[in-house]
């Protein structure tokens, strides 16, 4: 796969997460030390499977946060160890969010940061697709808010008048072949993955909706490539169309 995902910014999620994780076995590890003394009076077998189970535990986020930046340093395939890195992306991710906001970093910025980093899961797969496993998701936000023609059921329907970036992202879905959907909500959006099954997804969306689509749906890869805003949120998105026409050329089987 010739095309380069910029993933710029990826470091201060994997700052952060890394610290997460220190804190959060630190923390709980001095509870357990705690607790222990009553735990053993209750039943030796009970603290010892306690104390199994949280090291099971951090062995599998500390794993994952592990593969996490390996894939995101150098890049290298090492997703066969899903579980490990899915743990880390449900677990790690609302914890860092709390630390990131008692360190005053923006919630937006974080998100931003932690899609450089799924990014770069995209770099390191390194694999081709058929245009039919190809799905490109869409907010309803891009079309303008003066259109009356009703897209999110069909897009196209889009008369191609030019106010927004629907008609250039038809004529790239055209050109490539590939599925294109517009999701009003998070609901719309799971329903057109399950309906399509997907074997890659190209996602547009604002930080928020689209950390939380890339969480949710992981293993399935996903490029996500955040709107730009220049009304403020939800209002006449925009999207650098030749990212995801960038992103298809090199994607496709040829």
């Amino acid at each position: 796969m010739a095309f380069k995902i910029n993933t710029k910014g990826k470091s201060l999620f994997l700052i952060l997460s890394t610290i997460t994780l220190i804190l959060m076995m630190v923390v709980t590890t001095l509870l357990w030390w705690f607790i222990s003394p009553r735990l053993h009076e209750i039943s030796i077998i009970l603290a010892g499977l306690s104390l199994t189970a949280l090291r099971i535990f951090f062995f599998i986020l500390a794993l994952g946060t592990i593969l996490v930046l390996l894939i995101s340093y150098t890049e290298t395939n090492l997703l066969v160890a899903r579980f490990a890195i899915r743990a880390y992306i449900k677990i790690i991710y609302p914890v860092t969010l709390l630390l990131g906001r008692s360190l005053g970093i923006s919630k937006e910025k974080i998100r931003e940061s932690f899609v450089s980093v799924n990014n770069s899961f995209i770099n390191a797969i390194k694999k081709q697709f058929d245009p039919s496993g190809l799905l490109i998701l869409l907010p309803h936000c891009l079309q303008h808010i003066d259109c009356d023609i009703r897209i999110t059921t069909d897009v196209t329907k889009c008369k191609r008048c030019g106010k927004c970036d629907i008609a250039k992202l038809c004529e790239i879905s055209k050109k490539y072949k590939i599925k294109m959907a517009i999701a009003t909500g998070g609901t719309l959006a799971r329903k057109i993955i399950v309906d399509n099954r997907p074997k890659f997804i190209i996602a547009v969306a604002c930080d928020r909706d689209l950390v939380e689509g890339l969480r949710e749906v992981f293993p399935i890869p996903v490029y996500g490539v955040l709107n730009l805003r220049p009304e403020g949120p939800c209002v006449n998105t925009r999207v650098l169309t030749e990212k995801i026409e960038s992103a298809l050329s090199a994607l496709i089987k040829t």
